[in-house]
């Protein structure tokens, strides 16, 4: 018998007619979807999950899901607080299936090369444009303080 998700989110609908699903279950995600007006399922174990980055402002945020040799997941539109917490669920339970200490902060910190790297393949997969790439790239850098805080 399959149990009960831990939390589900689901796409903003502006994004699409059916919007995408994601499912956090115990022991892998699942991303739920239609292509070709046909549901589309994919399980992913947590032992193929590099990162996650929820990027947003004000309310509504985008969760990222990166997959190791694989493009990233993406779920558009979603409660920002929704959102992190999914985040830090996935993180926990990714380190958990790699044998690691889960850290006491319930959000995970984001490596800020591997972050750009993401930015990078969304850029490239044309889901930011160069504008929203650079505007977030230079966050970032900010954050970590190799970028001047003056000026755009």
């Amino acid at each position: 018998m399959v149990g009960a998700p831990l939390m589900e989110l689901e796409e903003s609908w502006v994004f699409g007619m059916f919007p995408t699903r994601l499912l956090i279950f115990d022991d892998r995600i699942e991303v739920r979807g239609f292509e070709l007006m046909r549901e589309k399922i994919q399980s992913k174990g947590y032992d193929r999950v590099d990162g996650v980055v929820v990027s947003g402002e004000g309310w509504l945020a985008n969760l990222v899901i990166s997959e190791k040799g694989k493009r990233p997941i993406l779920i558009r539109g979603v409660n920002k607080d929704a959102a992190e917490r999914a985040g830090a669920l996935i993180e926990s339970c990714a380190a958990r299936a790699r044998g690691t200490p889960v850290q006491a902060s319930p959000l995970a910190t984001v490596d800020e090369e591997g972050l750009i790297q993401n930015l990078t393949e969304l850029r490239d997969a044309g889901i930011l444009n160069e504008e929203e790439f650079e505007t977030k790239r230079r966050g970032v850098m900010r954050k970590r303080g190799t970028y001047p805080s003056g000026g755009p």
